[in-house]
């Protein structure tokens, strides 16, 4: 259907799963001190371990898209400056409430926006869901 409405939302990081990141490394920091390997082991894994989560938490954080927008020419991905980077949606799951996105710009990284109930409003959850569903918008298996 080519006269499907245009989706624009802002992107942010979904704060429950960066809290649901935290308490996983937590534990995985407490998995590493309160075991049985030597002392020395311990303290090569345990700053490694939170060297790990906090580059990955930053990552997560500060995404390099602020926004996401599907329009009769395609996806564009808006970054911090505000310029615009065509996209090609090249994967999508969905995960139980959330919906994990996988977007290629030839000039950028790949971009993995992760979509939760507090990332993203119901109706444009709905409309994106809806968008992505259609033959002529949905990538190839």
């Amino acid at each position: 259907m080519k006269s499907a409405p245009p989706i624009a939302f802002d992107y942010r990081p979904s704060r429950r799963i960066a809290a649901a990141a935290l308490a996983l490394a937590a534990l995985a920091l407490a998995c590493a001190t309160l075991n049985d390997l030597p002392a020395g082991l311990r303290l090569l894994l345990v700053p490694a371990l939170l060297a790990a989560v906090a580059v990955g938490l930053w990552r997560f954080l500060h995404p390099p898209f602020r926004r996401v927008a599907w329009g009769g020419s395609g996806w564009l991905l808006i970054d911090r400056q505000g310029d615009a980077h065509a996209a090609t949606l090249v994967g999508q799951r969905r995960l139980g409430n959330l919906l994990a996105l996988d977007f290629r710009c030839p000039t950028r990284a790949p971009f993995r926006p992760l979509l939760a109930s507090d990332n993203l409003d119901a109706d444009t959850r709905r409309r994106l869901v809806l968008t992505l569903a259609r033959a002529d918008i949905a990538p190839a298996p």
